[in-house]
């Protein structure tokens, strides 16, 4: 467990450094390769320690384990290229290059990567546990099969160490397990913190965060950000004909067509319900130039959206304002009311229109 919350604390500490120097970085890809690398200075480092040694077999239990940490743990997808030359260069190592068992034990833990990740995969249940521990305890017992037969380990021996092995797979995989029940937790307490429930988009909360996080970095970075603030027309005439239930299902219609556009284009870009039928999008590192295109696509889109509910169409416009950060800007204030007034403008002027301040 030690190794598992080192593992983690310099993965943290990297991605850090490299986030405070604003270099983009794959945290799938940092984390994989830096778990490859953390695993194989463990093996060996204790491999020397003992290399040559009469007992050489006894960090077999931390290999078993070290597999499982690398799938379930990190979650790496299954690469067949990574096992050849680390077992290449781990036999050469351990002058186990023409050993028939070291060859089986090497097959025995491509299985047991191979056969961890497939239930990952193809299983419905969020933390498998028993399918895990069940596959661990079959082929960490060959495993251990193999190792006896190659350094002459009798039986009483063999039993105690399948059995560590089983207590050591128990404490690991329940640990993981209390790891996703808490990381699920806590996500469903953020995402109900920062989002909001009709329209499962991010709520007045999250945007004064982001909002005047936004701002202190662009006026740290000199790096240009846009805001476009929208207001869904007539949309009390909604309510009023229709009734509130149609009113919601005409909000959630027009985050989707606006949340649609946003993937495609860049997901940095976020979308938040500020008010009723007031939304709010913030272009990190966009000029007001480059928000062009894709203020005018989302403009043009839920304005020739029709969405039907209950056999009737209901033809819906957005008002729009944008607007860019910049230099006489003093407080988040000062850029919020210039967006809020390209808004208003849009709305005295008959509404459907966007107008940039």
């Amino acid at each position: 467990m030690g190794a598992f919350v080192v593992f983690q604390i310099i993965f943290s500490g990297i991605r850090k450094i490299l986030q405070s120097k604003n270099i983009n970085i794959d945290e799938y890809a940092l984390r994989s390769v830096l778990g490859i690398i953390y695993i194989l200075v463990l093996l060996f480092i204790m491999q020397s320690s003992i290399r040559n040694a009469n007992e050489s077999w006894i960090y077999i239990n931390f290999q078993i384990v070290s597999v499982i940490f690398y799938t379930v743990i990190l979650s790496v997808h299954f690469q067949y290229h990574i096992f050849g030359p680390i077992i290449l260069a781990f036999m050469l190592f351990n002058s186990a290059i023409y050993s028939w068992q070291s060859w089986c034990l090497a097959i025995i833990l491509i299985i047991f990567y191979y056969s961890l990740n497939y239930i990952k995969t193809h299983t419905k249940e969020k933390f498998p546990f028993f399918h895990y521990m069940l596959l661990s305890i079959i082929l960490g017992s060959a495993y251990w099969y193999f190792t006896a037969l190659k350094f002459s380990i009798s039986n009483d021996i063999l039993i105690k160490e399948i059995i560590y092995l089983i207590i050591m797979e128990l404490f690991t995989f329940g640990y993981i397990a209390i790891l996703y029940t808490d990381i699920e937790s806590r996500t469903a307490l953020f995402k109900e913190a920062t989002h909001d429930k009709l329209t499962e988009t991010y709520n007045y909360d999250a945007f004064d965060i982001d909002f005047r996080s936004l701002f202190k970095n662009t006026a740290v970075t000199n790096v240009k950000s846009t805001m476009m603030m929208f207001d869904i027309d007539h949309f009390k005439n909604i309510n009023d004909t229709y009734g509130h239930l149609t009113g919601d299902k005409v909000l959630r219609s027009v985050v989707k067509i606006v949340q649609n556009i946003i993937q495609n284009t860049d997901p940095n870009i976020k979308l938040y319900r500020t008010g009723g039928e007031e939304f709010n999008i913030i272009f990190p590192n966009y000029s007001v130039q480059s928000t062009q295109e894709i203020v005018e696509q989302i403009f043009q889109a839920v304005n020739h959206s029709r969405i039907p509910i209950d056999g009737h169409l209901i033809n819906v416009t957005i008002s729009v304002g944008v607007s860019e950060i910049n230099e006489s800007d003093v407080s988040v204030n000062d850029f919020y009311s210039r967006v809020d007034r390209a808004l208003y403008h849009s709305k005295r002027n008959g509404r459907k229109e966007i107008t940039v301040i």
